[in-house]
């Protein structure tokens, strides 16, 4: 079949899909397309790392050679696809219904000081990760989320491969340590040989690369034309477009549109083969903006050809900046982004920083401005700010408690993310007070653990997450700030560090109230809409809080760091 290259504004997805289905077959192509949850503002994602969260399966631990260095987080640990479908009940306890793993592609495995146990430096965009399991280990863990209403997204990573080669600058045949990121160089690719190696020599010996992905049905190697070969990259100028991402993952040129057609094609084969559910995609801002509207519609084509519907693609922005994040969701591009304003502004900020509540008032209420009001065509079924992931820590950041070490900082980040409009997100392990302090010791063994279900972090998030599906209000309601501190954690006044803001649908009304002060109580009235005398509980205990006075008005005081979520009976 002769491979068809799209112009610049339509689709290539006709002849891709056709051999996609061929090379697939037509019993295990078709997804099952289950009836999960309906909405995806339904959904509570539980994000976590295969290598990290539990071992099922001993006999992958070892692959070339290499096996899992335990206590070393910036190597292998040995977790699998096994080891998270055995820990669902865990998970369900918990009360999410959503997971995010990591990328499941086979991988460059080791450079010189670390492994690719998170699964970002893809070498075979075709294969599974052996280390994680087989294909059917994948599928069965799909299977068995679905059993149990659960959807799946996986991680993908569209900017860059792994380390596959390296550039022989001087024509030696070998690799050194300035070969392995060189000079960005602006104007063009680099002019030197490619040497098909991860390692620099005279370290641990490493076997020939040779990446692959699919093109018209069938699993095809990698060219040295298919990358930008510029060298070193870096942030904030061309050399994040063009420039290979930090520790020499090689970046793809994505301008091209027979890249834009492997991608779309390799992808497109992971939802047919084993029904996942979204999209999960690493480094978005790397890649030229008008990739994502051709990936965006092709992608979509091909998935609501295979009779999948509601896919989401949710995309990796790294900025705090509104208008960045939503740039990325203009027409055919991403269904929505992680809210990372949310996290920088709302939770690092105000609630663990200590900054005067007033500046949420933004990210609450006038961030949505920048985004557009209409669902992608196929995409998710909803705008992007609806979709929007909030979160309060992540496998890139510090954790909650890694940044304070305070038992009420989890309650007061998560009752944060879950009472704010968005689709809530766990990290693992904040549920067991992970203490990480970014980079790998973010990245903890889980199964170390035993997986207690009786901490109070634990308990914390479980309530949180049956208020969530319990509160139609948390979920679909329209979200307004009632009060908001001009003063925050190092101020002395009376209401410093106090914020609340109101979720309302369909005539209920809940209040969700936090204080970021660390070190006092924290006091305000503010008007609301409820009538006089009406009581107001706290939602996760069940204890009266209140009583609504004259006009609508509410006194509340929180404790140092406290959390509330209000509601009447």
């Amino acid at each position: 079949m002769q491979r068809r290259v799209s112009d610049q504004s339509g689709s290539a997805t006709t002849l891709l899909l056709a051999s996609l289905l061929t090379a697939c077959g037509a019993d295990s192509s078709a997804p099952s397309d289950p009836a999960l949850f309906e909405d995806w503002r339904d959904a509570i994602v539980y994000q976590l790392l295969v290598d990290r969260f539990d071992n099922g399966d001993t006999a992958n631990d070892v692959q070339a050679g290499i096996a899992p260095v335990p206590g070393d987080l910036a190597r292998f640990q040995g977790g699998d696809w096994r080891g998270v479908e055995q820990r669902l009940p865990y998970l369900e306890q918990l009360g999410v219904n959503t997971l995010w793993i990591s990328p499941v592609v086979r991988n460059v495995d080791r450079t010189e000081t670390q492994d690719g146990y998170h699964g970002y430096w893809a070498l075979d965009f075709d294969a599974p990760n052996p280390r994680f399991g087989s294909l059917e280990d994948l599928r069965a863990l799909v299977e068995a989320a679905h059993a149990r209403n659960m959807r799946l997204i996986i991680d993908v990573v569209t900017n860059h491969t792994g380390r596959v080669f390296n550039y022989d600058l001087n024509q030696d045949g070998a690799i050194s340590e300035d070969e392995v990121e060189p000079t960005y160089a602006s104007a063009a690719p680099i002019e030197a040989p490619l040497i098909w190696r991860a390692c620099v020599d005279g370290g641990e010996a490493c076997s020939t690369l040779t990446p692959h992905w699919t093109v018209n049905g069938e699993s095809t190697a990698l060219a040295q034309d298919d990358f930008h070969r510029r060298g070193a990259g870096g942030f904030g100028d061309d050399s994040q477009l063009y420039g290979d991402f930090p520790t020499g993952l090689r970046d793809l040129d994505t301008s091209q549109d027979s890249v834009i057609d492997a991608l779309v094609e390799t992808y497109l084969g992971w939802v047919a083969q084993t029904d996942v559910d979204g999209f999960r995609v690493d480094a978005v801002p790397h890649i030229e903006q008008p990739f994502w509207a051709k990936f965006g519609s092709r992608l979509r084509e091909g998935i609501a050809a295979l009779g999948k519907r509601d896919f989401l693609l949710l995309g990796e922005v790294f900025n705090r900046d509104p208008a960045v994040l939503a740039s990325y969701t203009d027409r055919d591009e991403l269904d929505t982004v992680f809210d990372f304003s949310f996290k920088f502004d709302l939770v690092d900020r105000v609630l663990l920083g200590g900054d005067k509540p007033s500046i949420a008032r933004q990210v609450l209420e006038g961030n949505r401005s920048y985004f557009r009001e209409e669902p992608q065509p196929l995409g998710a079924g909803l705008d992007p700010w609806q979709l929007r992931l909030v979160f309060g820590d992540n496998h890139d950041v510090w954790r909650i408690r890694g940044q304070i070490d305070d038992p009420y900082a989890t309650d007061l980040v998560m009752t944060a993310v879950f009472g704010a409009d968005g689709i809530p997100a766990v990290y693992y392990g904040t549920e067991q007070d992970f203490k990480g302090q970014g980079g790998h010791e973010s990245r903890e063994v889980m199964w170390t653990t035993g997986f207690p279900t009786d901490g109070t972090s634990f308990k914390v998030v479980q309530a949180l997450c049956a208020l969530r599906k319990r509160e139609p209000a948390l979920r679909y309601g329209s979200l307004r700030v009632l009060y908001a501190a001009d003063y925050g954690g190092l101020d002395t006044e009376s209401d410093a560090g106090m914020l609340v803001w109101q979720r309302e649908h369909d005539g209920r009304r809940l209040l969700v109230a936090l204080n970021g002060h660390a070190l006092q109580s924290s006091r305000a009235s503010f008007r609301t809409d409820y009538p006089e005398g009406t009581p107001l509980f706290d939602a996760l205990r069940g204890n009266q809080v209140t009583t609504v006075q004259a006009v609508g008005q509410v006194s509340l005081e929180l404790p140092p760091r406290g959390a509330l979520i209000l509601a009447p009976r």
